[in-house]
């Protein structure tokens, strides 16, 4: 091996300058200081001409524009009585915006409520029907996370001028009948993004 390919080995090779002492090993060198080989940098050069296009060309239903706009809705609501729901959040998706709903969150603070009875069921509607797509958040029977820690799900569309709700409802099918109303609250959490809509892709689908 050349002193060259020595230097720049990704495996630095031993190199033996005699024995300080009994027991001394051989000196070896420094790992940090053996690069790889010299490269031409023109073979990594971008040459795109323009890289807010290949940003903006990402599945904006996955990755933010650089034009995006928060969404982070949390509320609480008392009970409502047995048989009866109650709207917790509720908004209208802005005019020319689309969106993208990718965390959330529910829970009830007080006595008398099980987890996973579906003796309260909460709902996530879009124009009030199940999302499409995410349908099985049209009856969730137990706490997703807690609005100060939302989970994160693999998420759903929502468009222009569409209303988007979380639920609650008191169901008196529940293996306890519901939950008797005594000051509890339920609340939830939607977080999320918006982005223009002229970002949207001509073959878009939900």
């Amino acid at each position: 091996m050349t002193q060259y390919m020595r230097r720049w080995s990704r495996f630095p090779q031993p190199i033996h300058s005699g024995l300080h002492g009994l027991g001394q090993p051989p000196i070896t060198r420094d790992v940090v200081n053996s690069l790889p080989m010299p490269i031409n940098p023109g073979d990594y050069e971008d040459d795109s001409p323009n890289d807010q296009q290949s940003t903006r060309n990402l599945p904006i239903w996955l990755y933010p524009p650089v034009s995006w706009e928060n969404i982070d809705q949390i509320a609480y609501s008392l009970l409502p009585a047995i048989g009866s729901q109650v709207v917790i959040i509720s908004f209208t998706v802005p005019i020319g915006r689309n969106g993208i709903i990718n965390k959330v969150a529910c829970n009830f603070v007080g006595g008398g409520w099980v987890e996973g009875t579906g003796d309260i069921i909460w709902r996530i509607l879009v124009d009030g029907v199940p999302p499409p797509g995410a349908t099985s958040y049209d009856a969730v029977v137990a706490s997703l996370g807690s609005p100060a820690q939302p989970v994160g799900i693999a998420g759903f569309r929502v468009f222009e001028n569409q209303i988007v709700s979380l639920v609650a409802f008191n169901n008196p099918a529940g293996p306890n009948g519901g939950v008797v109303v005594s000051g509890q609250r339920v609340g939830g959490r939607l977080m999320g993004y918006l982005y223009p809509r002229d970002l949207e892709q001509a073959d878009i689908w939900i």
